[in-house]
């Protein structure tokens, strides 16, 4: 079942007066259940695609078709904070156990604006998912920005369980990020936009492995079909062991 589907999208900015065409055309289609790195350098458009999904931004013209509604969470965890308590913030049951699902229990009592950025971004997560992670309330579509910003490793594996998770239970996720090395731990299909024109389009393996610029570590050091992660990295040295 699909997720959300993008027929010809073209969205046009302002900048400085001048109006530029941030995306140009795009076509896109995501299903329930899957697990989608959306890349890019900076300014190619992900965050304006996120944004026009979730209706924030208007495009010029195109079709936006979606089941079951939408989850975004934007770059700025700021506009989420509203309260002078992460308690008062996340209310009830499931405030407490989105607070739990990031790590954040302990925060209860804290200002959000005392938290560490990586804790405020964890804190706008647990905001966006709370009471919509089990059952009808599952949005058909999830799109993370950026999340991982000031995220150590182990926080980056809660969050790619989460994700795990939300796909395994039958929601779209799209995560934006610069991150490849993030991508390749949750992803099993990336998008790659360049100057609002989708330029690559196919699995995680494929994608990561393929380019300098947006291969993991062990894709440049090993230059092996596929191989982009430590885990199938020492895989295939032990195969070539074997063999050898």
């Amino acid at each position: 079942m699909t997720a959300v589907e993008i027929r010809d999208l073209w969205v046009e900015l302002n900048n400085n007066d001048q109006a530029r065409d941030v995306l140009q055309g795009v076509d896109l289609e995501i299903e329930r259940g899957e697990r989608v790195a959306l890349m890019g350098r900076n300014g190619a458009g992900k965050s304006t695609l996120l944004r026009t999904i979730a209706g924030l931004v208007d495009p010029v013209r195109g079709r936006i078709e979606m089941t079951d509604g939408i989850a975004l969470l934007t770059q700025n965890p700021s506009d989420y904070l509203v309260r002078e308590r992460v308690g008062d913030e996340l209310p009830r049951a499931e405030g407490m156990a989105a607070l739990k699902m990031v790590g954040l229990e302990h925060a209860i009592d804290a200002d959000p604006r005392d938290l560490s950025g990586g804790e405020r971004q964890r804190l706008a997560l647990a905001i966006t998912l709370a009471g919509r992670m089990e059952g009808d309330q599952i949005p058909g579509f999830v799109a993370l920005d950026e999340p991982t910003r000031g995220m150590d490793r182990a926080h980056k594996t809660r969050l790619v369980e989460l994700i795990d998770g939300l796909a395994g239970k039958g929601a779209g996720v799209v995560v934006a990020t610069h991150d490849v090395e993030f991508a390749a731990l949750f992803a099993e299909r990336v998008v790659l936009l360049g100057d609002g024109v989708v330029i690559a389009d196919g699995s995680a393996a494929e994608i990561l492995s393929g380019g300098w610029y947006f291969a993991t570590e062990v894709a440049r050091v090993l230059d092996l079909p596929g191989v982009i992660t430590p885990e199938q990295g020492a895989a295939a040295l032990l195969g070539e062991g074997a063999g050898s």
